[in-house]
């Protein structure tokens, strides 16, 4: 790729003067009133679409515990859906690069919703783990599409501003889903007096919910792709000049997708084994790490533009060790819950920035080609990771698999550093940091 200056943005009179937070806030809403309609109408479904998958984040696991699944086994039906995603992820990139996306994805909202039934409905393990890799296929479309349809939609004025606001409507859509399935399954569990029927009852409710992303979905007015992004393709002198690129961002986000994978989808019944909490208490937890996620979303596109996407990333990511340190080996309620709200924050603050990046430094013939390896590194390794997670709790507790996890996100912080270093270059206060294109592989 050819080097070429970086290209600013004329910057609105309120980031020139007042206060930095304040001339930060103003010049946040300001950006955000740019976003398209199509945009807003995509981040709704994804707000519908992810206070479903918050509620089964929640109580999927608690719901399999009470029918007795061993940890082992509850592993093997939480990475069903990376399974089927990763399965899916480069054939749909290709697919997505011919077709028009609305189809797309009103498809996979209802079909997602179909097989997600089966998972709160059957209870034999095989069945089990067949619904949620069938539900991790459909689900593919959606999660692979984000990245191009943002980029398609946007221009670099707004565009780290709305990868940011998209990974916090997820957020906000993990707190409304937080608080909606501990209570609702704390008042159920009251009213019929079974705990199973309650759970699953939440979870078809949480099902119900994502169906309504059907109708912003069905607004979104999308053009045909560019004859620019229907050469999507794989050639091998596409893989001779970018293939170091590609094995770069690859490599970043599956040492991450692993460390995550061994423990994260076992916090909630972390804080059910180690503490004795009960799911609406748990809920409330799960509100308080989201509200931190959130902030930290907000406030990536702010950091990025004073330190830079890389740094910014990198050290976010380390200070949130300290915090997976504590619970690792903390035994101390209301410092384990504190320790894990900040690390939550911490640690997903850089997430929507390295997605964001990898698009800048990507052709648009090649973002959805690019999106779908971040979905297939991150989800593959996801997929192995918990799996592997479950059994190795079952057998040694939550302190091994956190410490191999704190491990995995320290090299993961280091070589993305060493990688990416040089792609952005600081211009001035007002500019901040622009991408140079021509540093990457």
């Amino acid at each position: 790729m050819k080097s070429a200056e970086p290209q600013l943005d004329p910057a609105p009179p309120s980031a020139r003067s007042g206060p930095p937070f304040v001339s930060g806030l103003r010049d946040y809403l300001e950006v955000i009133r740019l976003f398209s309609r199509n945009a807003w109408l995509f981040l709704i479904g994804s707000f519908l679409m992810g206070i479903n998958f918050q509620v089964f984040n929640l109580l999927l696991n608690l719901y399999l515990k009470e029918l007795g699944y061993a940890e082992g086994d509850i592993g093997l039906v939480a990475s069903g859906r990376a399974i089927g995603m990763t399965a899916m992820a480069i054939p749909v990139a290709v697919v997505l690069s011919r077709v028009r996306l609305k189809p797309i994805l009103l498809a996979t909202v209802a079909i997602f919703a179909f097989f997600s039934v089966f998972i709160v409905t059957l209870d034999r393990l095989p069945l089990l783990v067949g619904s949620a890799v069938l539900s991790g296929m459909a689900f593919a479309f959606y999660r692979v599409a984000g990245g191009p349809f943002y980029m398609r939609n946007s221009t670099a004025r707004e565009r780290t501003h709305l990868f940011s606001l998209s990974f916090g409507v997820m957020i906000l859509a993990g707190m409304a889903g937080s608080l909606l399935a501990g209570k609702t399954a704390a008042l159920l569990t009251a009213r019929t007096g079974d705990l199973i029927l309650a759970y699953r009852l939440t979870l078809v409710g949480g099902i119900g919910l994502s169906l309504l992303a059907l109708i912003p979905f069905a607004f979104i007015q999308a053009a045909a792709p560019s004859a620019e992004e229907n050469r999507v393709i794989f050639t091998r002198e596409r893989f001779r000049s970018r293939g170091l690129f590609y094995f770069q961002i690859t490599l970043v986000n599956l040492l991450i997708g692993t460390g995550a994978g061994l423990v994260i989808p076992f916090l909630n019944l972390y804080f059910s084994d180690r503490f004795q909490q009960p799911a609406d208490t748990i809920g409330y937890y799960f509100f308080l790490v989201n509200l931190s996620m959130l902030i930290g979303s907000l406030a990536g596109p702010v950091l990025a533009k004073r330190h830079g996407m890389v740094r910014t990333v990198v050290v976010t990511q380390l200070a949130s060790i300290p915090f997976m340190l504590v619970l690792s080996y903390g035994f101390i309620l209301w410092l384990a819950v504190a320790a894990f709200v900040i690390r939550g924050g911490l640690m997903n603050l850089g997430s929507p920035i390295v997605t964001n990046l990898a698009m800048e430094l990507s052709d648009r013939s090649e973002q959805g080609l690019v999106n779908a390896l971040l979905t297939v590194s991150w989800t593959g390794s996801w997929m192995v990771s918990t799996a592997l997670g479950g059994q190795m709790i079952e057998s040694f507790g939550y302190t091994v698999a956190m410490n191999i996890t704190i491990i995995l996100y320290v090299i993961s912080s280091l070589v993305f550093y060493f990688f990416f270093r040089r792609t952005e270059k600081k211009v001035d206060r007002v500019n901040g940091w622009v991408i140079m294109r021509g540093e990457t592989p």
